[in-house]
């Protein structure tokens, strides 16, 4: 009998370590990032950030050289005039490139 009790209190305690441990797999990251966020070369520090997509011109720095669109963008544009006219370059929401060769940018 004891044998027994003791298999039922493991097999209480397994369930309850894997109960806990997909709570936590199963909880909101609040760590996780969102927005859009522009980057230095190699993604070593942001150096700007939107919150939301909302289509207005937005001027860049002349640092930022990546981007990633961690929720709620569809599509960044970026314009090498500080105006966004001219040639617009369609990046989606991942991509790297040269510091200062983009001025503003448009984020869908």
């Amino acid at each position: 009998m004891r044998r027994t009790g003791a298999r039922i209190g493991a097999a209480l305690a397994a369930s309850a370590v894997l109960a806990g441990g997909l709570g936590v797999a199963a909880s909101p990251a609040s760590a996780q990032p969102t927005g859009l966020s522009f980057y230095t070369a190699n993604f070593d520090a942001e150096v700007a950030h939107v919150d939301a997509p909302t289509g207005e011109c937005t001027p860049l720095p002349a640092t930022a050289a990546g981007h990633i669109g961690w929720s709620g963008f569809t599509d960044v544009v970026l314009y090498r005039t500080t105006d966004c006219t001219g040639y617009a370059t369609h990046t989606g929401t991942l991509r790297t490139y040269e510091a200062g060769k983009y001025l503003s940018c448009r984020a869908y």
